[in-house]
């Protein structure tokens, strides 16, 4: 069993430093590579087949295995059109968490504008210098780390907030919405550095790569024709394109399809002039 968890660690990390590699590239890039690299295994592999394997030319097991490869690239295509639709759906969850996050900061900083009291007012500045650790903190979530420097903004606002006394019962009331407000931002923040964690599950990858690989291992036994070479290109390239969009959008904090923190930006900006 813990050889077997190890196993599974170094699988994990293996496939997390393969694709922070191919994140670094642009999205326009990463499709490139990957359709060359699937296509062109494809299309050598009856290559292979016939000057390596030394397999004779036969007919029928040309069609058999033509038959094959074109089951197994459409089995591929499904394991990676499912994958893609659970990878967008984890990205925009994400989205959607941050946006909420935005919302929030706008909502606190009105109500301490609103607040009626000096020290109400001194803690936007307070809640700008939280807002901006949160944005710094962005490197950090491709990492699934947490920033320091964002749970010391944090608290220094929380207990600023909590140190304030309430004049009166209309401030009271707006007191204790300012303390849920600044509980729905550490439930938000929390929330974002948990879904920092979203990938695809590993038998998502396990199962697309065997499925090209067996495509390979049939497209080695067909005939070495330039026709049956474009026969098994073309869907290999196909089936490429697929895991490429896969790659791009399955890690939500690294790359160029990924979730930015402009919602945040531009919420502390609207902060900034509001008066």
């Amino acid at each position: 069993m813990a050889a077997t968890r190890a196993a599974i660690r170094i699988e994990r990390s293996a496939r997390n430093m393969i694709l922070h590699l191919l994140h670094q590239l642009p999205d326009a890039a990463i499709l490139a590579l990957v359709v060359l690299v699937v296509a062109g295994i494809t299309m050598t592999a009856p290559h292979v087949g016939r000057r390596v394997l030394r397999l004779p030319n036969n007919d029928e097991r040309d069609e058999a295995a033509f038959d094959g490869f074109k089951v197994v690239m459409s089995m591929a295509a499904i394991v990676l059109a499912f994958s893609l639709v659970q990878a967008n759906s984890n990205l925009r969850e994400v989205d959607a968490t941050v946006a909420k996050e935005a919302a929030a900061i706008s909502i606190t900083d009105r109500a301490l504008l609103r607040f009626g009291k000096p020290e109400a007012t001194e803690l936007r500045s307070v809640l700008a210098d939280y807002g901006a650790a949160v944005v710094d903190e962005w490197p950090s979530l491709a990492r699934r780390e947490r920033s320091e420097a964002a749970d010391a903004a944090y608290t220094a606002l929380s207990k600023k907030t909590r140190a304030m006394a309430p004049d009166d019962a209309r401030q009271e009331a707006m007191y204790h919405e300012l303390l849920k407000d600044l509980d729905d931002l550490s439930d938000l923040r929390e929330e974002t550095l948990t879904e920092s964690d979203y990938r695809l599950p590993t038998i998502f990858w396990v199962t697309a790569g065997c499925l090209l690989a067996l495509g390979a291992a049939l497209a080695a036994l067909t005939a070495d024709s330039l026709g049956r070479m474009v026969g098994v290109g073309a869907p290999a390239a196909a089936v490429a394109l697929l895991l490429a969009f896969v790659i791009i959008v399955d890690v939500p904090f690294e790359g160029e399809t990924s979730v930015t923190p402009h919602a945040i930006q531009n919420a502390l900006a609207r902060n900034a002039h509001r008066i």
